[in-house]
C-alpha cells in the first residue's frame, strides 16, 4: 500500500477477533500490519490465513478506492487550476468581462490540491446574503480567530479586518462560499498565497466592534 499511511479496520471485523484466543487475534493483527506495510507476510497458520481472508478483501476494495480518487483530485486539480488562471488573466484584462467570465465557472482549489471544490450558476446557487452571513458567523468564531492570531504573530482584530477582505474579494471574484468550512479553508490558502495579515498594530478592528447584528454587511 505504497503512498498510503493509514488503513481502515471495521466493526463488524470485530466478530473475527472475537472468535480467536488472545494470542491468535496478537498475530492476526500484527499479520494484517505487515499486509499494508507490503512486507508479503505468509503463514501455515490454516487459522489465521482463514481469518485474514475477508479482511484482506476489505483492505484490497479500499486500497482500490483510494487509488481512483486520488487519481481523480490529480486530475480535478489540474482542470481547475487552468480554470483559475484563465478566468483571472480574463479578469484582469477585460473587468467588463470579469463577472461573466468568472460566473460560467467559480473554481476554488486548495493549494495542496488535496481538496477541491467547484460549483457553477447552473448547479448550486450561492447569493451574496449566506456568503456575508457565514463571514458574520467566523467574524465570531472568538477560538477560531484567536488561534489564526496565535498562529501569525498578530491580534484577533487584524485576523477579522483581514478576513473581511477576504470577504470583499470573494465577491468581487465571484468565488461565494458555500459554508464555514469551505470559507475557512481558502481564507487560510489565501493567507499562504501571498497574502499575509498586515503586521500593523490594532487595538480594534477597524469595521464595528458589534458583530451581533447581522445588517453591517
Amino acid at each position: 500500500m505504497i503512498g498510503k499511511k493509514s488503513f481502515v479496520l471495521y466493526t463488524d471485523q470485530r466478530e473475527v477477533f472475537d472468535e480467536l484466543s488472545d494470542q491468535d487475534a496478537g498475530k492476526l493483527i500484527k499479520h494484517i500490519f505487515s499486509y499494508v506495510n507490503d512486507e508479503n507476510p505468509s503463514t501455515d497458520d490454516i487459522l489465521l490465513k482463514v481469518a485474514f481472508l475477508p479482511i484482506k478483501t476489505q483492505l484490497k476494495r479500499d486500497l482500490k478506492m483510494w487509488d481512483e480518487k486520488k487519481e481523480q483530485r490529480a486530475e480535478a486539480g489540474k482542470k481547475g487550476g487552468l480554470a483559475k488562471a484563465s478566468n483571472a488573466t480574463k479578469f484582469l484584462a477585460k473587468p467588463s468581462n470579469a463577472t461573466n467570465d468568472v460566473a460560467k465557472l467559480a473554481v476554488n482549489v486548495n493549494v495542496n490540491g488535496n481538496d477541491i471544490y467547484k460549483h457553477t450558476d447552473k448547479n448550486l446557487k450561492v447569493d451574496e446574503e449566506s456568503h456575508n452571513k457565514i463571514f458574520r458567523q467566523l467574524w465570531k468564531s472568538n477560538i477560531w480567530l484567536e488561534g489564526i492570531a496565535m498562529k501569525y504573530k498578530v491580534t484577533k482584530y487584524q485576523v477579522q479586518d483581514h478576513l473581511n477582505e477576504f470577504r470583499e474579494e470573494c465577491i468581487l471574484k465571484e468565488e461565494l462560499k458555500i459554508s464555514q468550512k469551505d470559507a475557512k479553508e481558502h481564507f487560510i490558502n489565501w493567507i499562504k498565497r501571498g497574502n499575509p495579515i498586515s503586521e500593523k498594530k490594532a487595538e480594534s478592528p477597524t469595521y464595528p466592534k458589534s458583530t451581533l447584528e447581522d445588517n453591517w454587511w
